[in-house]
């Protein structure tokens, strides 16, 4: 029988854990993708190029996670991917400054980190696999201390 026909509590739920993580990741790559044509200050720009590549390491990490456990990481839906560019590009319509580019991340950041906090908390006592929780525990300690360098550049 496929793994996947009837898995076990604990691999559904690190499958979903997984497939959480994998989003919040791809999606935090695509809205940064989507300001860093307006960005014009150097150390914002830098700070978004590194967090760029995190991401795209966190991507590659918890795909192979998923794989592992025979499931294809699932890509955003063009509708999603759509909808988040449309909305940072309203979002900087009228104010397209590096302040309120850092702000956005800052906010946008802590809402992931805190989105996978809470799937966290939630899947680890049913049984999530160690692997899956140790990787989002690392991605939410990078993307809180990403929000608060942002928050800080937002401030200054």
């Amino acid at each position: 029988m496929d793994r996947n026909e009837n898995p076990s509590h604990g691999d559904a739920v690190t499958v979903e854990m997984l497939s959480e993580m994998y989003r919040n990741v791809t999606m935090g790559s695509e809205s940064l993708s989507a300001v860093v044509p307006k960005i014009r200050d150097k150390k914002l720009m830098s700070s978004v190029t590194a967090q760029l590549e995190q991401y795209a390491e966190f991507t590659n990490r918890t795909g192979k996670l998923l794989r592992r456990r025979m499931v294809d990481p699932e890509e955003p839906s063009f509708l999603k991917k759509t909808m988040t560019r449309g909305g940072i590009l309203l979002n900087t319509a009228f104010d397209s400054s590096d302040r309120h580019i850092a702000e956005m991340i800052a906010k946008g950041t802590k809402m992931g980190a805190q989105s996978l906090e809470d799937k966290l908390f939630e899947f680890e006592p049913q049984g999530c696999a160690r692997d899956a929780a140790d990787l989002c525990r690392e991605i939410v300690t990078y993307e809180s201390e990403e929000a608060a360098k942002a928050a800080s550049y937002s401030a200054g």
